[in-house]
Order: structure tokens, then sequence, then C-alpha cells
């Protein structure tokens, strides 16, 4: 039976959201989980953070005043405001004071989050996972993130890096270079990226990771099933640590197709110790779910203390 969780949350006021992206930043206004008159701008990523500083706060003017919350990609600082780290899909990100850049132009109270958290947040406080007490989101898209909720409050870790599921030892990826600088990691072999990488060493052509999961040919079944079984067991191994009441399952590379599902569901009951198996495994249902979850942290971050 699973434990159901009843919150005490109040009603928010409208917030102004923004997500801010390696290809597009969005905004717009949230009211108790729902986000209307959302407008997008592509990121001017190469530009450097002043500029899309610039870009983030004049989409978000257009949606008139208030509070800001910000879900934005890097690891964040999300009592500063500030990236603590960023890879180089946002040219110099690392270091960036986001909630003082924008305060300063919008003349507004800002709080920043990381993206994955924002949308565990959100997909527990206003989706799938309202009611539970405990959650694990695992998005596996070009990366694979993640969030985790315990106890009712998400996890934030000493360096609130809590999250960052995809860069666990995975067997299998042992030599294989991952995106953060270290080798070893699921990420770098059941990621988009790391699907697309294995099948353009494989073939000496590069395809997306769609056209690979709709090629009907005997290597990309091999990288799709390889790709499956390690999320699987990344998730099975997850699943032994927290204890979730369910997962949330959001991100790209969940539409690989039947070969990828089937290595998927082989991987996690091969993993996941059998008193666990039957915790539910379901879909994330929010829209622009790390809009609203980065709305909601404008509120919840007041009921944490600053670590």
């Amino acid at each position: 039976m699973l434990a159901v969780f009843t919150s005490k949350r109040n009603k928010m006021a409208t917030v102004i959201g923004l997500d801010i992206g390696g290809t597009k930043i969005a905004a717009a206004r949230v009211t108790d989980g729902v986000a209307e008159n959302i407008i997008t701008t592509p990121t001017p990523a190469t530009q450097g953070p002043e500029k899309i500083l610039d870009a983030a706060a004049g989409l978000a003017a257009q949606l008139g005043h208030g509070p800001i919350g910000v879900s934005s990609a890097g690891l964040i600082d999300p009592f500063k405001g500030t990236v603590q780290f960023a890879t180089s899909q946002l040219t110099g990100w690392k270091g960036t004071d986001v909630a003082g850049g924008l305060s300063a132009r919008l003349g507004a109270e800002v709080s920043v989050l990381n993206d994955v958290q924002a949308h565990a947040l959100g997909e527990y406080l206003h989706g799938v996972g309202r009611g539970h007490e405990s959650m694990l989101l695992v998005a596996p898209g070009t990366g694979i993130g993640g969030g985790v909720i315990l106890n009712g409050r998400l996890l934030l870790g000493a360096h609130f890096a809590a999250g960052h599921v995809g860069h666990v030892d995975s067997h299998g990826a042992e030599g294989v270079a991952c995106t953060c600088g270290r080798d070893g990691h699921a990420e770098a072999i059941a990621s988009g990226f790391g699907i697309e990488r294995a099948y353009e060493e494989r073939v000496g052509m590069h395809l997306t990771g769609r056209d690979i999961s709709q090629e009907d040919s005997a290597v990309a079944r091999e990288i799709l099933a390889t790709a499956g079984r390690t999320f699987g067991r990344l998730i099975g191994g997850l699943v032994n640590v927290f204890d979730p009441g369910l997962v949330v399952t959001a991100g790209s590379v969940m539409k690989a197709g039947k070969v990828w599902e089937q290595a998927f569901r082989e991987g996690f009951d091969a993993s996941c110790m059998e008193l666990l198996q039957d915790t539910p495994i379901v879909s994330g249902t929010l829209e622009n779910a790390a809009l609203v979850g980065a709305a909601a942290w404008v509120s919840e971050r007041k009921n944490y203390e600053v670590q």
C-alpha cells in the first residue's frame, strides 16, 4: 500500500515563471500550478550571460510585474540564485548571478532553481506526484536529469547537486566519457547523447536519437537495448536507495520504442529488490512542469533553511 501525503501548502499568488534552457527561454504567468500566457524566445546561448539575462528579462517584462521564479540549466545555488557549474551549452553561464541580474533588470524578487529539480517540484506539487509523500523523477533526454522528493520536501543536497542521477557508475560504461568530464556513468550510454554517439561510432554516420529508434537494423536494436537496460538498472538501483512512493519519467528517450522499453523493464526487474518491484513507474502529466516548479519555488524556498 502506498503512503499518501496530505500537503498543507497554501494556494499561491500569481508568479512569473521563467525557464532558461539551451535552445529557448520560456515565460508564463503561473497561478496555483497552471501556466498561462506562455511566450518563448530563442536562447542567445553563445553570446554570454548578459545577453541571456537580457533575453529572459525582456520576456518576463511582457507578462507584467510580480515575483519571478526561474528554472535554469546548470547546477544552481537555490538560495543565492547563482550558477555553480554549467556545461558549454550556455557560454560563460558558470558563475552567473541569475537572481541578481534579473532582479536588477526587472526590479522584482527572483528565486532560481535547477531546471530538473524545478520539473520534479512542479510534477510533485501539481502533477502525477500530488498526494504522495515521496517521489523520484528521472528524465532521460540529451542527458539524464532527476529530482528526489522525500518526506514532502525536494532533496537539495549539501552542494545543491541532488538529483544528478545520470552520473551514477554503470556496468558497460567503463572508459566511456560522460558529459560531466568523468567516465563510466549511466548517462554516457543511456542518454540521447550516448545513443547517438554509440551509433556514430559503430556506423560512421550521425543520426538523431529519433531516427535511430525508428531504424530497423541489428546495430540500432543493440544500441537501444543496451541503453534501455542500463536505464532500467539505474532506476532499479535508485528505487533500492530511496524507496519512493512512485517513479515519474519524462524526457525524449522515453519514446525510443519497443526494443528500448522491453530492455528498460528487463533492466529494472534485474536490479530492483523484490520487495520494491511493485513501485509504480508512471509518465509525467504536467505540461510546463519546470515553469510551474520554478514559480512554486518562490514560496517553497522560504520553508527551507539556508544550508
